[in-house]
Protein backbone atom coordinates (compact mmCIF):
# COMPACT_ATOMS: atom_id res chain seq x y z
CA UNK A 1 0.00 0.00 0.00
CA UNK A 2 1.34 3.62 -0.65
CA UNK A 3 0.81 6.29 1.69
CA UNK A 4 -0.62 9.22 -0.24
CA UNK A 5 -3.13 10.60 2.38
CA UNK A 6 -3.37 10.95 6.12
CA UNK A 7 -6.78 8.65 6.44
CA UNK A 8 -4.24 5.84 4.72
CA UNK A 9 -2.20 5.71 7.65
CA UNK A 10 -5.40 4.66 9.51
CA UNK A 11 -6.12 2.15 7.13
CA UNK A 12 -2.46 0.48 6.77
CA UNK A 13 -2.76 0.24 11.09
CA UNK A 14 -6.38 -1.27 10.55
CA UNK A 15 -4.69 -3.96 8.46
CA UNK A 16 -1.66 -4.57 9.97
CA UNK A 17 -2.68 -4.37 13.62
CA UNK A 18 -4.83 -6.87 16.06
CA UNK A 19 -8.39 -5.37 16.24
CA UNK A 20 -8.65 -5.13 19.84
CA UNK A 21 -5.37 -2.87 19.71
CA UNK A 22 -6.27 -0.82 16.64
CA UNK A 23 -9.73 -0.06 18.27
CA UNK A 24 -8.14 1.08 20.86
CA UNK A 25 -5.65 3.73 19.31
CA UNK A 26 -8.75 4.90 16.63
CA UNK A 27 -10.57 5.19 19.52
CA UNK A 28 -11.44 8.26 21.28
CA UNK A 29 -13.15 9.22 25.19
CA UNK A 30 -16.86 9.69 25.38
CA UNK A 31 -18.87 11.22 22.34
CA UNK A 32 -15.55 11.66 20.26
CA UNK A 33 -15.60 15.68 19.63
CA UNK A 34 -12.04 15.98 20.02
CA UNK A 35 -11.35 13.03 18.14
CA UNK A 36 -13.37 14.03 14.91
CA UNK A 37 -12.27 17.57 15.03
CA UNK A 38 -8.61 16.20 15.15
CA UNK A 39 -9.53 13.81 12.41
CA UNK A 40 -11.03 16.80 9.83
CA UNK A 41 -7.87 19.26 11.00
CA UNK A 42 -5.50 16.51 9.79
CA UNK A 43 -7.65 15.63 6.92
CA UNK A 44 -6.94 19.15 5.63
CA UNK A 45 -3.22 19.02 5.76
CA UNK A 46 -2.28 18.28 2.12
CA UNK A 47 0.94 15.74 2.01
CA UNK A 48 3.64 16.96 0.11
CA UNK A 49 5.67 14.29 -1.36
CA UNK A 50 9.32 15.01 -0.95
CA UNK A 51 10.79 12.11 -3.02
CA UNK A 52 14.90 12.04 -2.87
CA UNK A 53 14.89 14.47 -0.43
CA UNK A 54 18.13 14.35 1.91
CA UNK A 55 16.56 13.40 5.40
CA UNK A 56 19.70 13.10 7.09
CA UNK A 57 18.72 15.91 9.41
CA UNK A 58 15.06 15.34 10.14
CA UNK A 59 14.36 15.30 13.82
CA UNK A 60 10.84 15.01 15.50
CA UNK A 61 12.61 16.74 18.95
CA UNK A 62 11.35 18.84 20.93
CA UNK A 63 13.31 20.57 24.55
CA UNK A 64 11.15 20.65 27.59
CA UNK A 65 12.74 22.00 31.16
CA UNK A 66 16.31 21.98 29.23
CA UNK A 67 15.97 18.61 28.01
CA UNK A 68 15.99 16.99 24.71
CA UNK A 69 12.77 14.84 24.16
CA UNK A 70 11.68 12.72 21.35
CA UNK A 71 8.07 11.34 21.17
CA UNK A 72 7.47 7.64 20.93
CA UNK A 73 4.64 5.49 22.57
CA UNK A 74 2.85 2.06 23.02
CA UNK A 75 6.07 0.69 22.46
CA UNK A 76 5.06 -2.86 24.42
CA UNK A 77 2.64 -3.46 22.19
CA UNK A 78 4.07 -3.15 18.68
CA UNK A 79 7.63 -5.23 19.98
CA UNK A 80 8.49 -7.52 22.23
CA UNK A 81 10.35 -5.41 25.78
CA UNK A 82 9.30 -2.59 23.68
CA UNK A 83 9.67 -0.01 26.28
CA UNK A 84 12.96 -1.69 27.19
CA UNK A 85 13.92 -1.45 23.63
CA UNK A 86 13.01 2.10 23.34
CA UNK A 87 14.19 3.20 26.51
CA UNK A 88 17.96 1.89 26.20
CA UNK A 89 17.63 3.97 22.28
CA UNK A 90 17.18 6.66 24.48
CA UNK A 91 19.44 6.09 26.99
CA UNK A 92 22.59 5.68 24.25
CA UNK A 93 21.36 9.59 23.01
CA UNK A 94 21.58 11.16 25.94
CA UNK A 95 17.36 11.21 25.55
CA UNK A 96 15.51 11.24 28.53
CA UNK A 97 12.67 8.41 28.15
CA UNK A 98 9.60 8.90 29.78
CA UNK A 99 7.41 5.27 30.71
CA UNK A 100 3.54 5.76 30.56
CA UNK A 101 1.41 4.56 33.05
CA UNK A 102 -0.28 2.42 30.98
CA UNK A 103 2.55 1.05 29.59
CA UNK A 104 2.98 -3.14 29.03
CA UNK A 105 7.14 -3.18 30.70
CA UNK A 106 6.89 -2.44 34.21
CA UNK A 107 8.60 0.26 35.79
CA UNK A 108 11.30 -2.15 37.72
CA UNK A 109 12.08 -3.80 34.47
CA UNK A 110 12.76 -0.11 32.36
CA UNK A 111 14.34 1.28 34.88
CA UNK A 112 16.64 -1.33 35.53
CA UNK A 113 17.66 -1.35 31.87
CA UNK A 114 18.89 2.29 31.67
CA UNK A 115 21.42 4.38 33.18
CA UNK A 116 19.82 7.75 33.24
CA UNK A 117 16.64 8.58 35.45
CA UNK A 118 13.57 7.99 32.71
CA UNK A 119 10.43 10.26 33.71
CA UNK A 120 7.08 8.81 34.17
CA UNK A 121 3.66 9.55 32.41
CA UNK A 122 0.88 9.47 35.06
CA UNK A 123 -2.78 8.87 34.48
CA UNK A 124 -4.72 9.05 37.24
CA UNK A 125 -7.62 6.35 37.80
CA UNK A 126 -10.50 6.31 40.02
CA UNK A 127 -8.74 3.23 41.63
CA UNK A 128 -6.99 4.60 44.13
CA UNK A 129 -6.04 1.68 45.68
CA UNK A 130 -4.14 1.10 42.17
CA UNK A 131 -2.70 4.82 41.90
CA UNK A 132 -0.83 4.21 45.87
CA UNK A 133 0.48 0.93 44.25
CA UNK A 134 2.07 2.89 40.99
CA UNK A 135 3.32 5.78 42.78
Amino acid sequence: MIISSANDYRTAAERKLQPFLFHYLDGGAYAEYTLRRNVDNLASIALRQRVLRNMAELSLETQLFKQTLAPVGLCGMYARRGEVQAARAADDKGIPFTLSTVSVGTIEEVSSAINRPMWFQLYVFKDRGFMRNVL
